[in-house]
């Protein structure tokens, strides 16, 4: 698997690496998947509480985001606000639980402006602007194991194979070295903290290799790893819808996505003493990545009412061009038997990425059951395997990848309306956002293999909710119940092959990790 086993910063063809605390320091082909994994859950209560299934329905702020051809159902302007508030747990084999505090959630805002009616025909012209989170990527992961026989020094020991000891000492700038990649810069940092020491041969000349002796082969590790992520993807809609003859509505939309996530991860080696003061005690290692960007996107959409009880649509999203900017940045302490302390830090590594996320193609239908109910389903089609990178000297090793790991996922989508008496609406709904992995890619996911990072597969959500008509005005709520499955990751993991000779370091892993989210929220509307 290219996204297990392989690096954008690999030192030459016959090695790979990489893992969750050692990746983050490139833009690889499952971060551009992560940004692009939309769900409907986090606009307007009404369209949630339907399991986002609106691809044929309309009249709602959240079509300019799914389907614009529903602003053409407007026959009055309105303008609206939804907040959203959630609880995030996160579970895996080697973490019991982790709540995420509750978290206030801005989840949409916008007005839909009917400037055109007659009696021709075209019925009318609704102009529409707003903003629609599509993403929450606040949560909390945790592990730990206990009694390992790995150390991460053997990772970054290897990783500074060949690399010449006076080039990584701090006067020799070695983070402006061009010849050592970010994501080599941890084994830098054990270098300047005495986890790692270059082998050296009888006539006192470098070997080439490095060793961890303050951590012998006898020495049992406790470790642990924490990841808090904070961020959104929200996208910022200007769109139109048009009504023709009360039977044919078309629609599109400009987007213009955001991206905004701050990822702080830590990793904590306890070595269980043997009673050589030479030894290590524990070390912390903390990586981080802030990413922040924007990309433009183009939605066009149709919805056919051939009789009055049945609506048909049809929307396109075209792949957002995106600009994304990552700093990286990593620190390591080591903490010695002896009472000795030291700490490194890198620079921060900003590098820009250009990128195209996949395109979608969605479909619905919706039936209307006398005046007291709808019923509406919704199928779309995500091509994650069409994902290109436009950045210098980065193409092909990402298009190798997506190829290799990355196919089309399929999502569905069911919701259910009912009004028991007049402006009162009771809805239920419920969605399958499909896995972005190819066939192969997930057979490995399926078997356990262990990925660089721990990457959406699946998600399950179940919505709840209802809706009250007073005037001009309408006030909705829905809860949504998210369960979102992950792949196994590994810490770290490294493999060198030369000929017959193959030498593997392998970390802990990360099993079975799963995110489950409860959000409540509450969309406030007023037409004019």
């Amino acid at each position: 698997m290219a996204v297990a086993l392989s690096s954008l910063g690999l030192r030459a063809q016959s090695t790979h690496f990489g893992g969750a605390l050692i990746s983050p320091a490139n833009m690889s082909h499952m971060e551009a998947t992560k940004y692009s994994q939309a769900e409907h859950t986090f606009m307007s209560a009404r369209v949630a509480a339907m399991g986002g299934a609106f691809t044929s329905l309309g009249a709602d702020l959240s079509s300019m985001a799914i389907n614009p051809a529903g602003l053409g159902m407007y026959r009055a302007s309105e303008i609206g606000i939804s907040l959203g508030y959630d609880h995030t747990s996160s579970q895996n084999s080697n973490y019991h639980s982790n709540m995420w505090g509750g978290n206030l959630n801005f989840n949409q805002v916008g007005a839909a402006l009917n400037l055109y009616q007659s009696s021709g025909a075209l019925v009318s012209f609704t102009l529409g602007f707003g903003y629609n989170q599509l993403a929450d990527l606040d949560f909390i992961d945790r592990g730990r194991w206990e009694q390992g026989e790995v150390t991460i020094g053997e990772f970054f020991a290897e990783q500074m194979y060949g690399i010449d000891p006076t080039t990584l000492n701090g006067s020799a700038d070695p983070f402006r070295n061009n010849s050592i990649y970010p994501d080599e810069w941890g084994g830098v940092l054990a270098y300047q903290t005495y986890l790692i020491d270059p082998g050296m041969t009888s006539d006192n000349k470098f070997s080439g290799a490095y060793s961890v002796p303050s951590v012998p082969l006898s020495t049992r590790i406790d470790s642990s790893y924490s990841l808090k992520s904070e961020g959104s993807v929200g996208e910022y809609d200007f769109s139109m819808g048009f009504n023709i003859a009360n039977i044919l509505y078309l629609g599109t939309t400009l987007g213009i996505q955001d991206v905004q996530q701050l990822v702080h991860y830590t990793f904590h080696e306890y070595a269980l003493p043997t009673y050589n003061i030479d030894e290590l005690q524990y070390l912390d290692y903390h990586p981080s990545v802030a990413s922040y960007g924007s990309g433009v996107n183009f939605k066009i959409g149709a919805i056919l009412r051939p009789i009055s009880a049945l609506r048909l649509g049809v929307a396109y999203h075209t792949g957002t061009s995106m600009s994304l900017t990552r700093d990286y940045y990593t620190n390591l302490t080591t903490t010695f038997y002896d009472g000795s302390s030291y700490q490194a830090e890198s620079l921060i590594n900003s590098f820009t990425y250009h990128y195209t996320s996949p395109s979608k193609l969605l479909l619905g239908a919706s039936v209307t059951i006398g005046r007291r109910a709808i019923l509406s389903v919704d199928y779309d089609k995500v091509w994650y395997g069409k994902m290109r990178m436009d950045t210098n000297g980065l193409e092909a090793a990402f298009a190798a990848d997506v190829d290799a790991d990355l196919g089309t996922s399929e999502n569905y989508r069911v919701g259910l309306e009912i009004v028991p008496i007049n402006g009162l609406y009771l809805r239920c709904g419920y969605a399958y956002y499909g896995s972005p992995l190819n066939t192969e890619a997930q057979h490995y996911a399926n078997d356990g293999g262990a990925f660089f990072g721990s990457y959406k597969t699946h998600t399950d959500n179940i919505s709840l909710g209802g809706g009250l008509r007073f005037g001009n005005s309408s006030l909705d709520m829905v809860w949504t119940i998210s369960n979102a499955h992950y792949t196994n990751n590994v810490m770290y993991y490294y493999s060198y092959v030369d000929d017959s000779t193959d030498l593997l370091v392998s970390g802990p892993m990360l099993t079975n990790l799963r995110h489950r989210t409860n959000n409540v929220a509450l969309t406030y509307s007023f037409r004019f």
